[in-house]
Parts: structure tokens; C-alpha cells; sequence
């Protein structure tokens, strides 16, 4: 699904589960980084990092709630499907029953409705998976019934490991499935930012990743769903200017910046699922 200009878009998967420094600093720094630029994105939110940080999300909510866009990331983190991650030496990850996702989705968007009065119809599975929920068309079901309309699920690839292609582009699941409900599927491609700052060791070869990343988008014409997290926004980067200098250099290139709920209000209506 080629985009009509190559569009970056920046998910903030916001998941510490205490009460943390990190992340009320993220919370008034990333905004205000956003702000500066006029370039929305968005918070993909765990219920338990909203209520320890809730003061702060009703912040900024407050004030820039014309740039965050608000989803969710399940209450406490609760893996999607069973991995076997290579890359941390084929480490087994459970995944949970398909009805306690289902539980912790529904929670997570009352939630967020309760506190934030925000209208939840996107989330972000944790740690991302090989293929998305082409597989779990009982779980589409379910998040249908409960109000999503798009997840970020496709984080993995073959190997349970990263990166994943960036020719893998968003997609309908009931285009490949034609029983799975019209849910949008964002693929998280290319490293979650916390694997790859693992694997470096500075923030100029991380901004280097991100550079050649933009150019190959500028080049193809295509999307990325960038994912980053509050807990790693400050690697070697107590400022996160290098947020900074990837929208500035994603500006220049000519790449368009948006949330992923406006992408995804964007191709419903060319579908004509909304008006």
C-alpha cells in the first residue's frame, strides 16, 4: 500500500510499569520536542503507566492534545503470541491466553476513556510479533467487539528476531484474509530503538540508522512505523535531540510526519469505512 509521499510515522510506546523519573521527563520533553516542529505522533500507552504518570498525561493531554494522539499498549504489558527470541540467546517468551489480552485491551480503553476521555481505537502489541494477527482471527474478533480499528503488531521477523523489511508496508488484514474484520495493520519495521542502542555504541551510528532509513523511504515512496520507547529516549541523549534531528532531517527530505491514528482516518476514508 504505496503511500502518495513517503511518511514517517513516530509511536512512542510509552511502558514504564512504576512510578518513574524517565518517564515524567519523557512525558514533558517529547511533547514539547513536537511541538516545537508542528509534527504529530503518537503514545501507544500501558495501563499501568498511566495511572503511576497520570497527573502528567492529563498535561499533556491538556496542552498538545493537537499533536499526541493517545492509543494503548495493553494494561501490563501482556505478550501477544509465544517467542523465541534469537538475538537474546533464543530466550522463550510465554504468550498469554487469548481471552486475558482480550480482558486487558477492553481495561486499558476504558481507561483511557475514564481518565484521559480519549476514544482508544488503536494499540500496539508488546514486544511484536512474526506477522502480525494474520494468524489470531478469534483475537481480531475480539479487539473489533472492543473498538480497534488498527494495531502495530507485525514487530518480528521470521526468526523472532529484527529487523523486520521496510517493504513489509501497513496493510487491511481482510485484504489477505477476507474473514478477518477490517482492522489496519502497522508494521513496526526496521530495529525497535531499544535492540538496536543494545548493540551500539554511540548515538551518532543510531542517527545514522535513522538517516539511511529516511533516505531509502524518500527513495521508495513508502511508510515507516518508527517505534521508540520512554525508557530508551535518553540513550546517550539526555535532550533526545536525536528525535530531533530525525524529524528535522524527515522534514528535509520532503517525508511527511503524521500520528498513526491520522493515517489510518486517512486510508478508512479512501476505503470508504468512514465519512
Amino acid at each position: 500500500m504505496s503511500p502518495s509521499k513517503p511518511v514517517l510515522l513516530i509511536g512512542y510506546d510509552v511502558e514504564t510499569q512504576h512510578r518513574s523519573d524517565t518517564t515524567v521527563k519523557f512525558l514533558e520533553l517529547a511533547p514539547r520536542i513536537h511541538d516545537e516542529y508542528g509534527t504529530p505522533c503518537t503514545f501507544f500507552v500501558l495501563g499501568k503507566t498511566l495511572i503511576y504518570h497520570l497527573n502528567e498525561f492529563k498535561r499533556v493531554k491538556e496542552k498538545y492534545s493537537h499533536l499526541i494522539d493517545f492509543q494503548q499498549h495493553t494494561f501490563s504489558h501482556i505478550l501477544f503470541k509465544t517467542l523465541v527470541i534469537e538475538y537474546r540467546d533464543n530466550k522463550l517468551i510465554k504468550g498469554a491466553h487469548p481471552k486475558e489480552i482480550e480482558a486487558e485491551v477492553r481495561i486499558t480503553s476504558e481507561l483511557l476513556k475514564a481518565l484521559l476521555g480519549v476514544e482508544c481505537i488503536g494499540l500496539t502489541a508488546p514486544w511484536g510479533c512474526y506477522r502480525g494477527l494474520l494468524d489470531m482471527p478469534d483475537l481480531l474478533e475480539a479487539l473489533w467487539r472492543i473498538g480497534i480499528r488498527f494495531t502495530r503488531s507485525w514487530g518480528r521477523n521470521e526468526r523472532d528476531s529484527l529487523p523486520v523489511s521496510l517493504n513489509i508496508q501497513p496493510f487491511w488484514y481482510d485484504e489477505y484474509v477476507p474473514t478477518h474484520p477490517s482492522i489496519f495493520e502497522f508494521p513496526i519495521q526496521g530495529w525497535h530503538d531499544n535492540a538496536l542502542k543494545e548493540r551500539l555504541k554511540s548515538r551518532e551510528e543510531y542517527l545514522d540508522y535513522v538517516k539511511k532509513t529516511i533516505d531509502y523511504i524518500a527513495e521508495k515512496n513508502l511508510v515507516w512505523c518508527y517505534v521508540q520507547h520512554d525508557h530508551s529516549s535518553f540513550w546517550k541523549d539526555p535532550e533526545m535531540k536525536i528525535v530531533e534531528e530525525m524529524i528535522k532531517y524527515a522534514l528535509d527530505k520532503g517525508v511527511q510526519i503524521m500520528s498513526y491514528k491520522e493515517f489510518y482516518l486517512k486510508k478508512a476514508k479512501e476505503r470508504g469505512l468512514i465519512k
